[in-house]
């Protein structure tokens, strides 16, 4: 008795569709992911005469004109919050540049509101860069 071979077709995989679940793939995680939030609050910051720019952040704290403070975006009652916050988003993190913390204060604030605040974003183990606006030299 004579078996016939039977002939195997190769099979085939669809990849048309791969680019359209590749490009919905990439919507979604765009969609769902977190960026870092900029505070949006009104805050006129103090005059320098030389700014640098910054690359990176990973911290937000601001104090507004009303001297409330916020920690990313949201308002908190003491510096010990910030101190925790801080201490906690900068957990593991060793290089100076990612231990950045972005410092808004409006100019009109009193130093007795923003120096404990300042002092809590150093305990927590932040780096502070303050944020200014660029001077005119003068002649």
């Amino acid at each position: 008795m004579k078996l016939r071979k039977s002939r195997r077709v190769a099979p085939a995989v669809p990849l048309a569709s791969m680019g359209d679940i590749a490009f919905l793939l990439t919507i979604f995680f765009i969609l769902t992911s977190n960026f870092a939030k900029d505070d949006t609050r009104n805050i006129k910051p103090p005059n320098a005469r030389e700014l640098a720019q910054l690359e990176n952040q990973n911290v937000s704290v601001s104090i507004d004109a009303d001297g409330g403070v916020f920690f990313n975006g949201r308002p908190v009652a003491s510096p010990a919050t910030i101190e925790a916050g801080v201490a906690g988003f900068l957990a593991g993190k060793k290089d100076m540049k990612d231990r950045m913390v972005v410092f808004r204060c409006d100019q009109g604030v009193d130093k007795k509101v923003f120096e404990p605040v300042l002092a809590a974003i150093s305990k927590g183990g932040g780096v502070i860069a303050a944020v200014g606006q660029a001077s005119q030299a003068k002649p």
